[in-house]
């Protein structure tokens, strides 16, 4: 068990080491809140796709073209199973004369177009709208099968690209956070470092007298703790505003980027400020376990 004198020789040390090294403690608390900053932005920009992803879903659309000839009852058979697929999130029938009504109308100022085509050509069809459009073409491949299908068409290439631009932008959001937090925990050792080599005579002599391992890294552990609980509290100061601004005067501006997110709420701060600590106390772990064998 740990006496209460242990406790307090911890915090203290923890503090004098910060303070012998100030100008590294400022600089790894720096990089920890812009690290900070940078992953609350990713995270904020990850939701601002993921709202453009979901407004955009809405608006692809497998169309299944029917048979010539199938009745009412075949035509509601044919449109419970299209809706039991799963993935499938809406089934709209659309008769001939609506699809040609439509066509009219698109093309009104071409009557070129109109004449050349003469009469209705189009069937009647169900427009599914999806959960997911990244499963269009499962579902697609599903719908072929069932009678009374003629044919599907979806725009597979544009939900590819898209699906492929949302990952690629995941991915780089993830590596530049990574390496952020990997000079977060670089910067962390060599606070440690210089706090650890100003005190180097002091441990050796209380390895000498028998001091307990957690007596003797205590300090430093929590000094990396401590930087990480400050980086995040700048962190979030810095953070909080900025979320504000870009909420309330630019992505209103951006209908299909309207988003609602709170990552300045008291939960999401304390998770950074957490994550900050975590970061500090890893990078002090990391030194310790490389230069301190006691």
């Amino acid at each position: 068990m740990i006496q209460p004198y242990s406790i307090n020789f911890i915090f203290r040390e923890a503090w004098k080491g910060l303070t012998r090294a100030r100008i590294s403690s400022v600089v790894a608390i720096g990089i920890i809140a812009f690290t900070l900053v940078l992953l609350g932005m990713v995270g904020y920009i990850f939701t601002v796709l993921d709202n453009l992803f979901t407004e955009v879903s809405h608006q692809f659309e497998i169309v299944v073209y029917l048979q010539e000839g199938l009745k009412d009852d075949e035509k509601t058979l044919l449109r419970d199973r299209l809706s039991k697929v799963d993935g499938v999130k809406e089934v709209v029938y659309v008769s001939k004369e609506e699809a040609w009504e439509r066509f009219k109308e698109s093309f009104k100022g071409n009557k070129l177009a109109l004449e050349i085509v003469g009469k209705n050509p189009l069937p009647d069809s169900f427009e599914v709208r999806l959960t997911d459009p990244l499963n269009a073409m499962r579902i697609a491949e599903i719908f072929r099968d069932l009678p009374g299908v003629k044919d599907v068409d979806f725009p597979l290439e544009a939900v590819n690209r898209f699906g492929r631009f949302i990952k690629w932008i995941e991915f780089g959001g993830g590596i530049v956070t990574l390496v952020f937090i990997i000079v977060a925990l670089f910067i962390i050792s060599n606070v440690i470092r210089l706090s650890f080599i100003s005190r180097l005579r002091e441990l050796e002599i209380m390895q000498l007298v028998g001091a307990s391992s957690l007596f003797i890294r205590g300090p430093f552990i929590l000094e990396g703790i401590i930087c990480g609980f400050f980086g995040g509290l700048i962190g979030i100061l810095i953070l909080s505003p900025l979320l504000y601004l870009l909420n309330t005067y630019v992505i209103p501006n951006f209908p299909l980027f309207s988003v609602d997110i709170s990552l300045y709420s008291l939960k999401s701060s304390f998770i950074l400020i957490i994550f900050g600590m975590i970061v500090g106390g890893i990078g002090s772990v990391i030194f310790l376990g490389r230069h301190f064998k006691g």
